[in-house]
């Protein structure tokens, strides 16, 4: 389940790029919806499925995340989507998305931490 496929990493470091690009504020108001749908469905093309326990989502929870606990970061993300989306937008903003697609990579073997870099 941790590998990916030559497509899969393509899809995530393209989604990744995408969201870096994301204007703050205001500005990226019209980008936050249509990004974040094409983060979940490129997110459930690799393995990340939303768990049906979801966990408060942050940066601080992704760093060493395994699938399982990236899921749940996947279902946590949703679901404050739904229910609060000025937190939702906070994280948006503050790379939680970003975070969750490098760490993919990184489970896939296709990227290294930053810890391992250092």
């Amino acid at each position: 389940m941790s590998t990916l496929s030559d497509v899969e990493v393509e899809q995530l470091r393209d989604i990744r790029s995408r969201l870096n690009r994301v204007a703050k504020g205001q500005l990226g108001d019209k980008s936050v919806g249509p990004l974040s749908k094409g983060f979940f469905d490129v997110c459930g093309r690799v393995g990340l499925t939303p768990d049906p326990i979801a966990t408060p989502p942050s940066l601080e929870a992704v760093k060493d995340a395994d699938i399982g606990a990236l899921r749940r970061q996947i279902s946590g993300l949703q679901a404050l989507k739904a229910s609060d989306p000025a937190a939702y937008r906070k994280l948006f903003e503050a790379g939680v998305l970003q975070a969750i697609a490098t760490r993919r990579l990184v489970l896939g073997g296709k990227e290294r931490s930053s810890e391992e870099l250092t």
